[in-house]
């Protein structure tokens, strides 16, 4: 490999980089947003701003699949892997609005975590390059996006719960019961609506799912100690 390919393989790994990181504070500034627009009980479609901030940042993943697109060498393959993305990207609530087609408080309150997905796909592919052993980088992501899943369904369940279920005071009692739920201990706080429900059938798979990895990983992690400690306290031959 010449020295201007070497300094163009180095471009392209920063300018990816780069856009994975802008990807992640994308996500980050629309949790924080989600976040805002519940702590306030503020309606989503009477705030310019929330408006705003999700269809900039759904801007953003569309125009960042494309030139991820075309960076990519074989485009027909990235188009099969990828596709899910581009309709990850997509600003639906702006579509709904402009084309007046309506819905519930709770359905735009759900749509609008599907971009969300997009910026965990960018923190997988970040924490990946990142970090050297791709088991490392997986385990963190993963644990990163189970806290960020917690959040997000004690987030939703705290909505569909609060005024009906005399359990659910505060935003508090939602992170107990998705605490308690997602280590598949049980809560005594028992949804009663059939989204609060659903939601809480979600959040026990994903525990029960996500914590036999974290198993297998710190006993793959043991049995490397182990076997590196062997290796160098077996005596070598002369």
């Amino acid at each position: 490999m010449t020295i201007s390919q070497t300094q163009k393989t180095h471009s392209k790994e920063a300018l990816i980089k780069t856009l994975h990181f802008f990807g992640v504070i994308a996500s980050i500034i629309l949790i924080i947003s989600i976040s805002l627009e519940t702590f306030r009980h503020d309606p989503f479609m009477a705030h310019s701003i929330y408006f705003d901030i999700q269809f900039w940042i759904c801007i953003y993943f569309t125009v960042d699949f494309f030139i991820f697109f075309f960076l990519s060498e074989n485009k027909k393959k990235f188009i099969a892997k990828y596709s899910i993305v581009i309709f990850l990207s997509i600003p639906y609530l702006s579509i709904f609005d402009y084309t007046s087609i309506q819905f519930t408080q709770e359905q735009i309150y759900l749509i609008r975590f599907i971009p969300l997905f997009r910026g965990g796909a960018a923190l997988i592919m970040l924490m990946t390059m990142i970090v050297k052993r791709n088991s490392t980088a997986l385990f963190l992501s993963y644990i990163l996006l189970l806290f960020a899943i917690v959040y997000f369904i004690s987030l939703m369940f705290f909505i569909f719960e609060r005024g009906s279920n005399a359990d659910v005071k505060n935003y508090g009692d939602a992170i107990w019961w998705a605490a308690m739920t997602v280590t598949t201990l049980g809560s005594n706080i028992i949804p009663v609506t059939t989204a609060g429900k659903v939601v809480t059938t979600i959040l026990a798979a994903t525990g029960m799912t996500v914590f036999p990895i974290f198993t297998v990983y710190f006993t793959t992690v043991i049995s490397r100690l182990s076997q590196s400690d062997n290796n160098s306290n077996t005596p070598k031959k002369v």
